[in-house]
């Protein structure tokens, strides 16, 4: 049985890492066997965890005292693409041409969309080995996270076999035929800038990758499949400012038209109302104390403005939202969250693994 799949979504700034690491915190408490992996290039969640370092494997979160597990796992571009191949290829020789080919060296950290790609891929692997109940996946800043939800249809498209089997038509005489095909003035031109060897080397990549169509196109299926599945869903992380609740909004749209299952926001760093009674303030003091009082008053006159601010704010992301959409608030907490005791005090304003 597959893993349960949280994918946290959000704009940068609005504490998105934080919150998928304080949730994977909670629910390890729960007793659930808990995986976050950030596919955001930026290394904030070692940061946020406490560690020096996250890699492309499991790294255990030390949390004694839990009935679960969490781990964290960092994704590693090149690792992932090279386990795919190795997974795919009818032999350890073929896997071996293939890495060691220099397009596919390039191809490999540098090609558009392969990020993505290799991404969703992750997601899959953790979400299907069997060690985990729950994969929590802290994205990249919102419209960058759009390309991860693409990724997998695109790659899809790629590997439909007439696309691929242009690509990788070799000639008899060790060119290219694709481009043999547009003409010889053309292969000039590209052998001009690129060189020969160059041309070569993407040759052989694609010939090689001819064997592996099937399995991509076949993962891409499945990705696409777990993404819609209805054990996973998506939450929005956002904050009560106007910019973060407009491209939280936009997200939602990006989801309903994608029909992605949405499981809620977050609306982080919300200030709350503080209790002031005027008349319990001295009528005297030292100095000139009805300036000071005065001051103070007006502070909190500031802070319940802010305060209804906020709460319009989020009313406003729960009216875009479906009928009853559950909106978890989390109060501005003042200090950096950056080990699991401040996470785990996080974690209390999150929702709970039966509320998703």
């Amino acid at each position: 049985m597959n893993a349960q799949v949280i994918v946290c979504c959000g704009s940068g700034g609005v504490g998105k890492t934080t919150t998928s690491a304080a949730l994977a915190v909670r629910w390890a408490t729960e007793g659930d066997r808990v995986c976050v992996l950030t596919i955001d290039p930026a290394k904030r969640l070692a940061d946020s965890l406490g560690l020096t370092h996250i890699g492309g494997r499991p790294t255990v979160i030390p949390m004694p005292n839990a009935p679960g597990q969490c781990d964290a796992v960092m994704l590693d571009v090149q690792e992932t693409f090279e386990g795919l191949i190795r997974t795919f290829s009818a032999s350890e020789a073929s896997a071996s041409r293939i890495l060691e080919n220099r397009y596919f060296q390039f191809a490999s950290t540098r090609l558009g969309g392969v990020h993505e790609y290799m991404a969703a891929e992750k997601v899959r692997e953790l979400a299907t080995n069997g060690h985990y109940d729950t994969i929590i996946v802290d994205t990249p800043p919102t419209r960058n996270a759009l390309d991860f939800l693409e990724a997998p249809e695109r790659m899809a498209e790629l590997m439909n076999g007439s696309v691929m089997r242009w690509l990788s038509s070799t000639s008899k005489t060790g060119g290219w035929k694709a481009f043999e095909l547009g003409g010889e003035a053309i292969t000039r031109v590209l052998q001009t800038l690129v060189g020969d060897n160059t041309i070569g080397d993407i040759a052989q990549f694609f010939d090689l990758f001819r064997e592996l169509w099937d399995g991509f196109q076949s993962r891409s299926l499945e990705v696409q499949a777990m993404l819609r599945d209805e054990t996973t869903r998506f939450l929005l992380v956002s904050s009560p400012s106007s910019a973060a609740r407009t491209e939280a909004l936009f997200f939602l749209d990006q989801l309903r038209d994608k029909a992605m299952p949405f499981g809620g926001f977050l609306v982080n760093r919300v200030e709350g109302p503080v209790p002031f009674e005027k008349s319990l303030l001295p009528t005297n003091g030292p100095g000139d104390w009805a300036t000071v009082a005065a001051q103070i008053e007006q502070m909190h006159a500031t802070q319940s403005d802010l305060v209804a601010i906020h709460e319009r704010s989020i009313d406003s992301l729960a009216s875009a939202g479906p009928p009853n959409t559950p909106i978890w608030r989390i109060p501005h907490q003042g200090t950096p969250v950056n080990s699991i005791a401040s996470l785990t005090a996080l974690a209390e304003f999150l929702p709970s693994r039966n509320e998703i």
